[in-house]
């Protein structure tokens, strides 16, 4: 079975900014074009005053603290959306269409994970064309496009269960003229995490140290159902508050978090090295633990 790696826990805080990644370790060959990751960065502290004056979309929903600072209503959903385009478009030269009815993405949280991989992933493969699968990539298509941005050594292929996501995701790639380094593909059968040997699924065509994937990467749907996330909300355990608007899809799978990543880990195994590093973001220390266990079982290196 190939490696897996995980990134750290998915916070569960609504803050914006959520815990920075891990410092970079010192590496021998900057071949990685470091001045473009310099480019593409958020900043350590947002002025949503000067943000604004650049994104004019977004002056409508700036509003006044008590210290005259400008800010948005972080529970206006519109107010939220219109922020990450803005993100999107000043920090990352990215125009997003991000639907009303899909879950809008926090992109420094988004954007941690792809610098947890430039971290930890990326520096123990070889040089040269790398690609990433990102499973269930939603209609923002997030992470490859921040992937596209910030890795400038990769390929992405993202994947989803949902035909309106997919076809969104399309048209985001498209429209920023990526589609030579992003791929989205439709997974039409709902209980494959990895749909590897799926028709037209679009492989890479360079390997890398024998796997066709470099790695993958996985935000999985949170809950079981809703009544599960009202629980988890009573137990002040919940990340999202319940006025977070998202395709049910999204949010909901059959057995929650733990089901969904075990399901990954057993593919893991049969797909073993087609993929070089399984990686994913896990929201519960429960389902921490029950990977874990499952994974020294599978035998997996650590």
């Amino acid at each position: 079975m190939s490696e897996l790696k995980e990134p750290e826990k998915r916070p569960l805080s609504t803050s914006p900014v959520p815990p920075s990644p891990p410092k970079k370790r010192a590496r021998t060959d900057q071949s990685d074009n470091d001045s473009s990751r310099q480019h593409y960065d958020l900043p350590d502290e947002i002025s949503y005053r000067a943000l604004a004056d650049k994104y004019a979309e977004l002056k409508p929903y700036l509003v006044t603290e008590s210290s005259q600072r400008s800010t948005i209503d972080f529970k206006d959903p519109d107010a939220v959306r219109v922020l990450n385009q803005a993100l999107l478009s000043v920090y990352f030269d990215l125009r997003i269409h991000l639907p009303s009815n899909s879950l809008c993405p926090t992109i420094a949280n988004r954007l941690n994970y792809i610098k947890w991989l430039s971290t930890n992933i990326i520096p123990d493969l070889v040089h040269g064309p790398l690609t990433g699968l990102d499973i269930g990539t939603g209609a923002s298509c997030i992470y490859p496009l921040l992937g596209a941005r910030y890795l400038p050594q990769c390929k992405f292929v993202g994947t989803d269960i949902n035909e309106e996501s997919v076809a969104i995701a399309s048209q985001n790639v498209d429209q920023n003229e990526l589609h030579s380094r992003i791929k989205v593909f439709l997974n039409t059968d709902r209980l494959t995490t990895l749909p590897l040997d799926a028709v037209d699924f679009p492989l890479p065509d360079v390997d890398v140290e024998g796997s066709r994937f470099a790695f993958c990467m996985c935000n999985p749907p949170f809950y079981e159902n809703i009544n599960e996330r009202l629980r988890l909300r009573q137990m002040k355990r919940e990340a999202p508050s319940l006025n977070t608007i998202a395709k049910d899809d999204e949010l909901y799978t059959e057995g929650g978090e733990e089901r969904f990543l075990s399901r990954l880990v057993d593919e893991s195994v049969v797909c073993a090295k087609r993929i070089k590093w399984y990686t994913t973001m896990v929201g519960k220390k429960n389902t921490l633990a029950l990977l874990k266990t499952k994974l020294r079982g599978a035998g997996a290196k650590q």
